[in-house]
């Protein structure tokens, strides 16, 4: 559920689109790409410095882990939900001589079918956002990397699936997220869109 309490005076607009799609017209093009990644499974892998910094969720590892002792972080096993780790056996923690963790998730799905959406495959990974960045990166489980012309694709039938419009003070918008992806477009300051989560009996 998203509020708009102070709608920016340029861009900010919340882009929308329908999971499905993208995943529909990868299967359609990239038949054998998706069919691979869907029996392998994702890996991804962030590199949290031990201090909060400005990119990406700007989280350091004590936040991710609950602690800012790399032994009593492992043991404690309070992982941030951030990637919804469950447990240890979710993450594997490699530790780098400058301090930082490379925080190993364990496999994720390529595609996710959820009861009550009519049986269809939804694109529901983070592909496309974390491939190749400064402090992220996704392979395949077995270490396979991705190809980046399937990479770029996505990025651009996310973009041509998209809806958006301009914020205006008071707007709320109820989005289904296992359905529908969504981002956010830069701004000029101020900008408030305020947000909440929730969960629904069916659908």
């Amino acid at each position: 559920m998203f509020f708009c309490e102070v709608p920016p005076p340029e861009g900010g607009e919340t882009p929308i689109g329908p999971s499905w799609r993208v995943a529909q017209r990868m299967m359609e093009e990239f038949p054998e790409a998706v069919k691979e990644m869907e029996k392998k499974g994702l890996k991804y892998t962030f590199r949290a410095p031990p201090r909060p910094t400005a990119s990406f969720t700007g989280r350091g590892w004590p936040e991710f882990l609950g602690s800012s002792d790399p032994a009593e972080a492992v043991k404690k096993n309070r992982i941030l939900l951030f990637w919804r780790a469950k447990a240890n056996a979710d993450i594997d923690v490699e530790w780098l001589p400058n301090g930082t963790a490379n925080l190993n998730f364990a496999q994720r799905p390529l595609t996710m079918v959820f009861e009550g959406r009519k049986g269809r495959k939804m694109w529901f990974n983070l592909i496309h956002l974390m491939y190749k960045k400064e402090i992220t990166s996704v392979k395949m489980m077995d270490g396979t990397e991705i190809p980046e012309k399937i990479v770029r694709r996505i990025e651009e039938i996310i973009e041509e699936e998209i809806i958006q419009f301009r914020w205006e003070k008071g707007d709320v918008l109820f989005v289904d997220n296992l359905a529908v992806y969504h981002g956010r477009r830069p701004s000029l300051p101020p900008r408030r869109v305020l947000v909440a989560t929730c969960k629904v009996a069916s659908v």
